[in-house]
């Protein structure tokens, strides 16, 4: 997710924006309508004023030192990246130390109780409207790109059919467990840290197997394109990997949730806590391309 904001900020081809919306949409249209005849109950994470937007900002600052986001994250470690691995165990010690200790005192301080709310009932309008036009938005302005390979992947129109279908398919499999919540890692982040650091069991669910399965298949897949990325790590960027992976358990912590979750869950749903985080993302990606924190 964070190339796709950095190839808006820097003027590229918005292949990978074009494919992150395209999942929206496919979420956005499936998800609300099994919710809508009673097939499927979803999560809202609460908006919470200046906590979510500072949260949203702080994740978005952790995501450009770590140079990814949280998925890019965990395939990244997956296929070999020590680096990767580091911000990854930082990601879940510092959701892990946030959830105990930081973010309660924060919240009171910045006044965020949080409420659940959505785009149709600010502006208030029917739901499917704001559905149709976003998605008839999408698509239009998708159809107008080029059908290009991601990085030597797939194209953005397979990528975001797949991601789309994939986001679906954890809303359903997560109901079935009790526990709704679609995409994310940022409960099982700091649910592992509490798992190792203190023996709690309750880590041991589904949301745990899902994130796990996302190294474990970009492993495979690199292995099985012949790539061998990993090599050897620049102690340079331990510290800014380490700090990265902690803005981004804090910032996360604070919202309730990470880009997978918020971006690839709660966008789809018009949830005003999402759509607010991925604003401070793109805001933080925009700052660190011009502080040169990221490359142009």
């Amino acid at each position: 997710m964070l190339s796709a904001f950095h190839e808006v900020v820097t003027g590229r081809a918005p292949d990978m924006l074009r494919a992150y919306l395209l999942a929206v949409v496919i979420q956005m249209v499936a998800v609300n309508l099994l919710a809508h005849y009673g097939y499927l109950q979803t999560t809202i994470q609460p908006f919470s004023g200046v906590v979510t937007v500072a949260g949203g900002f702080v994740f978005g600052l952790g995501m450009i030192l770590a140079v990814g986001c949280a998925g890019a994250v965990l395939y990244r470690a997956g296929e070999g990246k020590l680096d990767y691995l580091l911000v990854m165990i930082a990601y879940a010690v510092g959701a892990w130390a946030s959830n105990n200790w930081v973010v309660s005192p924060l919240r009171h301080v910045l006044r965020g109780e949080g409420r659940v709310l959505t785009l149709p009932d600010m502006l208030p309008v029917s739901r499917w409207l704001v559905i149709a036009v976003a998605a008839f938005g999408i698509i239009l302005w998708g159809l107008r790109g080029k059908r290009r390979s991601c990085h030597d992947g797939w194209d953005w129109s397979l990528t975001g059919l797949l991601l789309g279908l994939i986001g679906v398919a954890a809303w359903a499999a997560s109901a079935i467990t009790g526990r709704p919540a679609g995409l994310g890692a940022v409960n099982v982040s700091h649910g592992l840290a509490g798992f190792f650091l203190r023996g709690d069991v309750s880590a041991l669910n589904w949301s745990l197997f899902l994130v796990v399965g996302i190294p474990l298949g970009s492993l495979i897949a690199s292995r099985l394109h012949g790539r061998s990325p990993a090599g050897p790590v620049r102690f340079a960027r331990i510290p800014q990997a380490l700090a990265g992976g902690l803005l981004m358990g804090l910032g996360a912590t604070l919202v309730e949730g990470d880009n997978m979750l918020h971006g690839l869950s709660g966008v789809p749903l018009l949830a005003m806590s999402s759509l607010t985080f991925m604003l401070c993302i793109f805001l933080s990606t925009w700052v660190g391309v011009k502080l040169g924190w990221l490359a142009k």
